[in-house]
């Protein structure tokens, strides 16, 4: 019986040290996790699924199998795999139907087979980080991201910059619509609040990127796509509250696929906050509709979308002293005694800013492997910003001076609203063919922008000849563009490929009118680009592939240059970059690493200065390089622990700097670009103790940074590192409601004082302070 007993166990001991661990992960074709999915051992007959994240785990004697993984919508996957000791394994699913939102894109997105430095955001990804802050907050924990908020806490007007490369050189789009201000050359999240609920993915392209329909990526360029069509019908509603009397409430719902062709979908928010900076509120409100019709060759869908923003202004920041001693205050709307001392503010110091988006995508499949797409857009925006402005001149808003009781009057206090209307439209259209070993791409698009500028006195302390609300400037701008492009990819090998790309832009800029009272403002200036691409893809063996590119692009200087350097007319810049990568994954362990060299002529760099209105002055700076490298690490320990870590080094340089001081020309030799920190980096520390609970601890490092460019002791902006706490709870009812999520965020959870961002007056710095530890938790519930 002994023996017996021994022997039993010997069997079980022996079979025990013969299994080895089985794991891995199923994604879809933009990398989102695909829960649920089955994967199944044909020689066992054994089932098993993936978890919240997308991951799996069995134990299995060694040997040799065949994996098998299903997932709805998804084509089935099957794999062999030699299981002598642990292995992890994945799984990329492509849809089993080629919905719309992805060929809208399909023209200007990157596949991971392109020779582009590029960071995908996947749908799962948003739908987690969504608490109601903007686009760049989302996006502060890739690569080079550097986010700023005026308010201080992510909602409100926020901005981004990218390897150091300014909001108006950075190109967005949005299902392939041209999303930056043709004037400006900036994106104005604050104008479409919440968009991150409307949207599927998000793709960040470093460096010049692929073509696009608009202007030309001038350093990088920011991709998003509106959801795809939702095969179930569902809603959705989200609220969260936060620190600074944050709230936010939205209702989403779909009707799923109709008679399996039609779809509807819709979207609407409210948003509100007091924000970290004084007086800094935030109210704004967002809508999505979109209807889909689609069959075997045809698909046409319609979208519209907009927001309204009333916000208190927040952008001129504090000077040093203050932002040591009491960093909330705010100097906007500020009154003033005779002394300069603050006696009270006023109450009506802001931004008022509706903007409605309308986009119509037409797909026909002409065959097997050709389709064309054809697109139409056109926004409406309009608003303006009020100010309290104190002993203004007569002289300049058209009023005539006047005597009383002997004293000679010429300045009075005022209320003014400078005023933005202006329309936005045009057409893409492009062409796609696709045979077993060529990919080729062929788009071209029109548009054309009117930009009405003027200003509105609506209130003086002083009796005036000139009735209130008479505009005291008015200018249009218009803007007309054309733009084509033609990509080719050819697979030389199954492992290597060579991609080109070239696109032409023709751009007319007139402006004519008053810019102040009296100060005619004429310019006509037409300019024509060629922006050629050349890159290889080299697929050494599963775990390893290369990519090298080189590219040449151009751009035009944006309004406030052309009025800025006037009677001078700003250079366009010109960039040639040179990118290469390494992209490694085996097992558990992912990662990347890019080398790229941005050489620039006549690059329009941040001074550090603001205009009058508040809008940063930028000059053309001759020569001037951005050198570094960007290496990204995942490493999953287990199932239950993930690590996941970005680090970019940088040289950011004016070459033989010169500046005018007090009209003398000063040399000040290879200085650092302003905005552009050297170093930059991010971790992740993912833990999944249970099935329904997800943690994350995350921080963000930004090195120094020089807000002027003559690189002067009082112009550096102080290094800082953050940390935020994530935590995520899922439950999913068997009943009614699908599932129920809780999210809850603890933001710089280490109390750091800190500024993201400033300005200079004269040699004066200015920051904008960014808030402390604060909170916010959000429940989503699916029905």
């Amino acid at each position: 019986m002994k023996k017996l007993i021994a022997f039993i166990l010997l069997s079980h001991f022996n079979l025990w040290a013969q299994e080895v661990t089985i794991t891995g992960k199923v994604f879809g074709e933009n990398n989102e996790s695909l829960p649920g999915a089955v994967i199944e051992i044909k020689e066992t007959n054994q089932k098993f699924s993936t978890d919240f994240d997308g991951f799996f785990s069995f134990k299995i004697p060694k040997g040799k199998y065949q994996l098998k993984v299903s997932y709805i919508g998804y084509h089935t996957s099957t794999i062999k795999i030699t299981a002598f000791k642990n292995i992890f394994v994945n799984f990329q699913l492509k849809p089993k139907k080629e919905e719309l939102s992805p060929v809208i894109i399909y023209a200007i997105k990157a596949d991971d087979k392109m020779p582009v430095t590029q960071t995908n955001i996947s749908r799962q990804k948003i739908e987690e980080e969504n608490l109601g802050q903007d686009v760049p907050y989302l996006l502060e924990l890739t690569p080079g991201v550097v986010a700023t908020s005026d308010a201080g806490t992510g909602i409100g007007y926020t901005g981004i910059r990218i390897r150091g490369i300014s909001p108006q050189q950075i190109n967005v789009t949005l299902n392939g619509v041209p999303l930056n201000d043709p004037e400006s050359h900036s994106v104005y999240w604050v104008d479409i609040p919440d968009f991150t609920g409307n949207t599927e993915t998000i793709q960040i392209q470093r460096g010049v990127g692929t073509s696009t329909f608009g202007s030309g990526a001038f350093g990088a360029s920011i991709n998003l796509e509106t959801q795809n069509v939702s095969q179930q019908p569902y809603t959705k509603i989200e609220a969260t509250t936060g620190s600074f009397n944050t709230l936010k409430t939205a209702v989403k719902a779909s009707t799923g696929l109709l008679n399996n062709h039609f779809e509807f979908a819709g979207r609407y928010t409210i948003i509100q906050s007091d924000g970290y900076v004084d007086r800094a509120f935030s109210n704004l409100k967002s809508y999505y509709l979109s209807g889909t019709y689609q069959d075997q060759k045809n698909t046409l869908k319609a979208i519209t979308f907009g927001g309204f923003e009333k916000t208190y202004q927040a952008w001129y920041g504090v000077d040093k002293q203050t932002f040591e001693n009491n960093p909330t205050f705010n100097y906007a709307g500020a009154k003033y005694d005779n002394n300069w001392n603050v006696i009270g503010f006023y109450d009506n110091q802001i931004d008022h800013y509706q903007q409605d988006h309308y986009q119509l995508h037409y797909k026909r499949v002409l065959g097997e492997n050709f389709f064309v797409n054809i697109s139409t857009h056109y926004t409406y925006g309009r608003g303006y910003y009020e100010q309290y402005k104190q002993d203004e001149n007569f002289s300049d808003y058209g009023f005539t001076p006047y005597s009383l009781n002997g004293q000679h009057i010429e300045q009075t206090d005022l209320i003014r609203r400078k005023w933005l209307d202006n329309d936005f439209y045009g057409i893409i259209t492009s062409v796609n063919y696709k045979s077993e070993y060529s990919k080729l791409i062929i788009g071209i698009a029109a548009n054309q922008y009117d930009g009405r500028h003027f200003g509105r006195v609506i209130w003086t302390d002083k009796a005036v000849d000139t009735p209130y609300k008479k505009e005291y400037y008015h200018n249009l701008g218009v803007k007309k563009t054309w733009n084509g492009f033609a990509k080719y990819t050819y697979n030389i090998t199954e492992r290597f490929s060579l991609f080109t790309d070239i696109q032409f832009r023709n751009i007319s800029y007139k402006i004519n009118g008053d810019i102040n009272w009296e100060e005619y403002f004429s310019l006509n200036d037409k300019l024509f680009f060629i922006n050629p691409k050349l890159g290889i893809y080299y697929q050494y063996n599963l775990h390893n592939d290369f990519y090298l590119s080189i590219a040449q692009t151009h751009r035009e200087p944006n309004r406030d240059d052309y009025i800025n350097n006037y009677p001078e007319t700003p250079k366009d810049e010109t960039l040639n970059d040179f990118e290469g990568g390494w992209k490694h994954q085996q097992n558990r362990f992912k990662s990347e690493i890019n080398i790229y060299a941005m050489f620039y002529k006549n690059q329009l760099v941040l001074t550090g200065k603001l205009d009058n209105v508040g809008s940063p002055i930028r000059e053309n700076v001759g020569k001037s390089y951005r050198i570094g490298t960007e290496i990204q690490t995942n490493y999953i320990i287990s199932k239950m622990f993930q690590i996941s870590a970005n680090i970019s080094l940088s040289d950011n340089r004016n070459i033989n700097y010169k500046a005018n001081d007090n009209n003398v020309i000063k040399e000040y030799g290879n200085t650092q670009l302003t905005y552009s920190p050297s170093v930059m980096g991010a971790g992740i520390i993912t833990f999944k103790p249970i099935e329904n609970l997800k943690l994350k601890l995350t921080g963000k490092y930004v090195g120094n940074q020089y807000m002027d460019n003559r690189n002067i002791d009082t112009s550096k902006l102080d290094a800082y590192w953050i940390s935020n706490l994530w935590a995520r709870y899922s439950i999913k009812p068997k009943k009614t409601i699908n599932s129920i999520d809780l999210t809850f965020k603890l933001n710089n959870i280490f109390n750091k004082k800190y500024a993201s961002n400033g300005y200079m007056w004269g040699d004066t710095p200015y920051y904008y302070p960014q808030a402390g530890i604060h909170f916010l938790t959000g429940l989503e519930v699916s029905f």
